[in-house]
Order: C-alpha cells, then sequence, then structure tokens
C-alpha cells in the first residue's frame, strides 16, 4: 500500500538565518516521516501584476507593512555602514543554507504562481500549515499560509500554527473565520492563539507543543553529533540574543566575570546590534543548524531571550536564564510564549529577575522531563489524529 500524500506550509525559506525556524521544520519533517507519511513541503513562487499588488497593498500596510519596510531600511543601512556585518551575515546564510539544501531542499516542490498552487493542492492527501509565526497579520493576503489555495475536498488542519500578535486588524477578521472553518482540525503554539481562533470562529484550536519539543533530548544529542565544529575544552557561557537590548549583554558580562568562563556569541541575529561587539571571546558565523545545537547543549550556561534558545536550553539540560527581549513594561508577544513554556514546566525561576547568579541553581529535570513527556504525547496524538485525515479525502482525478 503507497503511502498517504502529505503537503506541508512551513516558515522555512533558503536566505534566512533564524535557527530556531530551522530546527522547528525539521522537527517537523521527522515526525512526519516517522508516522508513515510521504511528505512534500509546498513553495509557493509569487507572480503578481501590479494590479494585484495595488489590490493587496492597502491591506499590507495595515498589517505590518510599515514595520516590514523600516526593518529593510535599517539592514540596507547598517550593511552600509558596517562593512564586516555584511561579509559576516553571508558567512552565516551559506552555512544555514548548506544544512537546508542537504536536508529539506529534497523534500521540496516549487509552485509558480497561484494558479499552479491551487492545481497542485490536489496531488495531497492532506495539506497541513505550521509551526511558527505562519499567521502573521502581514502574510494573510498571500492566500498561502492560511491554506486557501488548498482545493476544498483535501482534509486541511494546522499544527502550532502562530499569530505573533496578541490581536488581529479589523480588516482580517472575516477572512480569518473563513480560512479557519475550512480546516478540519486547528491547533496552535501559545493560549493567546486559542483565543483569536475561538473569537472569529467557530473552530476549537488546541494548543501543542513547539515542534522541536516532539523530539527527544536524545534524538537532539544525536542530532548535534553531526556536527564537525570545535567546541570550547573549558566551560563557557552560551549567549543567544535575538533583540538588541544592552542590559543584558552586560549581565551575561558580569557572569563571564563572576565564574571566570568565556562567552560563545552569536552576534547580530536579526540586526546589527552595536552592544554585541562588547561582549564574546568567541564569536563565530559559520554555524549551521547541527553546530547551534552542539554549542548550546555543551555550554556551562545559556542566556536568551530567545523562545527556542530556552526550549533547546530545556531538552539538553542546561543551566539557563532567559530574559525578556524588549522592556518588559512593553507589550511584546514573544514575552508571552516564553511565560507560558516556564510556567508549564515550572521553570519561572529561570526568567531573569535582576540577578544573573540565580542562573547557578539548580534545575529537577527530572520533574521537567516528566511534564515534557506527558506535553508532548498529547501534541502527538494530535498531530497523529490530524494526520489520519488523509484516509478521508475526496477523490480527485489527478493530472
Amino acid at each position: 500500500m503507497s503511502k498517504k500524500k502529505i503537503g506541508g506550509v512551513i516558515v522555512n525559506d533558503l536566505n534566512h538565518t533564524n535557527y530556531g525556524s530551522c530546527l522547528q521544520a525539521y522537527a517537523t519533517m521527522k515526525i512526519v516521516q516517522a508516522l508513515g507519511y510521504d511528505l512534500t513541503f509546498i513553495k509557493y513562487i509569487k507572480q503578481r501584476n501590479v494590479w494585484d499588488w495595488l489590490k493587496i497593498t492597502p491591506g499590507l500596510m495595515l498589517s505590518g507593512g510599515f514595520e516590514l519596510l523600516a526593518q529593510k531600511k535599517k539592514f540596507k543601512d547598517d550593511c552600509k555602514r558596517y562593512p564586516d556585518y555584511m561579509s559576516n551575515q553571508q558567512i552565516r546564510l551559506n552555512a544555514t543554507n548548506a544544512f537546508k539544501k542537504q536536508e529539506f531542499v529534497p523534500f521540496f516542490k516549487e509552485y509558480k504562481g497561484y494558479k499552479s498552487l491551487c492545481e497542485g493542492s490536489k496531488l495531497f492527501d492532506a495539506v497541513f500549515v505550521g509551526s511558527d509565526q505562519v499567521w502573521r497579520p502581514f502574510g494573510f493576503y498571500s492566500n498561502y499560509w492560511n491554506l486557501n489555495f488548498v482545493d476544498d475536498r483535501v482534509p486541511k488542519f494546522s499544527y502550532a500554527s502562530s499569530y505573533g500578535v496578541s490581536s488581529i486588524p479589523s480588516i482580517q477578521h472575516k477572512g480569518t473565520k473563513r480560512y479557519l472553518e475550512r480546516m478540519k482540525m486547528v491547533s496552535v503554539r501559545e493560549m493567546k492563539g486559542k483565543e483569536i481562533v475561538e473569537q472569529y470562529s467557530n473552530q476549537k484550536a488546541q494548543v501543542v507543543s513547539d515542534p522541536t519539543m516532539l523530539l527527544t533530548s536524545k534524538e537532539w544529542l544525536e542530532f548535534a553529533s553531526h556536527s564537525h565544529k570545535e567546541t570550547p575544552t573549558e566551560p563557557y557561557i552560551f549567549c543567544y540574543f535575538l533583540g538588541s537590548r544592552e542590559d543584558i549583554r552586560k549581565e551575561a558580562a558580569k557572569l563571564s566575570m563572576h565564574t571566570g568562563f568565556k562567552i560563545v556569541i552569536m552576534r547580530h541575529m536579526d540586526e546589527y546590534v552595536p552592544a554585541d561587539e562588547t561582549i564574546g571571546d568567541y564569536a563565530p558565523y559559520d554555524i549551521n543548524a547541527w553546530d547551534f545545537v552542539k554549542l548550546l547543549s555543551n555550554a556551562a550556561y545559556v542566556c536568551t531571550d530567545s523562545f527556542h534558545g530556552t526550549i533547546f536550553s530545556i531538552l539538553t539540560h542546561r543551566k539557563f536564564i532567559t530574559f525578556y527581549r524588549v522592556n518588559p513594561k512593553r507589550r511584546n508577544s514573544t514575552h508571552s510564549r516564553i511565560d507560558s513554556i516556564l510556567t508549564l514546566f515550572q521553570l519561572t525561576d529561570r526568567k531573569f529577575n535582576g540577578d544573573i547568579l540565580a542562573i547557578k541553581n539548580e534545575i529537577d529535570y527530572t520533574k521537567v522531563d516528566n511534564a515534557l513527556n506527558t506535553y508532548r504525547q498529547k501534541s502527538l496524538d494530535f498531530f497523529k489524529k490530524a494526520l489520519a485525515l488523509s484516509n478521508t479525502q475526496t477523490i480527485i482525478s489527478r493530472p
């Protein structure tokens, strides 16, 4: 009996260096394949004309477009101002792309233009979207992340999808209801996503784990063993910051001074951060996903403001401290997802509270693992049930 064909819409493009997105895509692929399905990642190459852009531009601008344009301008300005920044980013990009080309690209199928994308959806027995911030308001108008392109007869579901915001623009309320109610099953990564789904549609959403947590600690350490990168032989502090706060870098330097441990830092992850140049004894750029997990899992301490930095600290049983990416007095969706995961595993004491030396406190990872195993199993059960929808598809005459 041939395997059911599953289509996946994921955040994992080339030319993007976010390690968390890369690792969650890898975990998703491994789980779907391990459950006995034939997985293809659906890659959409947009082909819009001027009139298409004119129709969606107002919505894009109301959904984060101005912020995105500002980010792009800052990147261009930083590349001009700091020549080494551009060359170092290219080194990192080459490393992450090499990993993706080996692990993911063989499973991608490109569809050029929306008509081709819609026709291609008929080839699958089921299609899912997730995880990560696939439902950010800015992506709404592509009709890709919300699976609007998928034929009505093909079962659709989401796994650990996230909106990345605490509320969505009113202009998207009706459209959100429409795409959610086309899905057979819906799961989200955070409680805020569940609230949005259930507020604007008749769907019920289940909160499930990030895909990276579906693989065990043993599996991730085996994954890291594929790295050829040497790690420091002496104890070190691993710093993985996505935000630009200077004060949290000073806290990491304070920890280094107190312990005598050197700092390994991933500099300028999301943007050029001047404060990154002030700390770090080892700041490599030629780091792929295997190297990232190896560097983190071998560290004595981990300092991070990242959701996936926090997750991998837990998965690999590190002593860690998680900082808020922006000042805690400001609203930010990243805070809620980090708070949720730390609360779930009774690790709220790992949030920075003003004392960096609290990182030395012991963590009862036996207790954490018991909670994680329960959470993992519930999430796997959802995935298995959703994938089984492929057995209920109405037969489509395929080309």
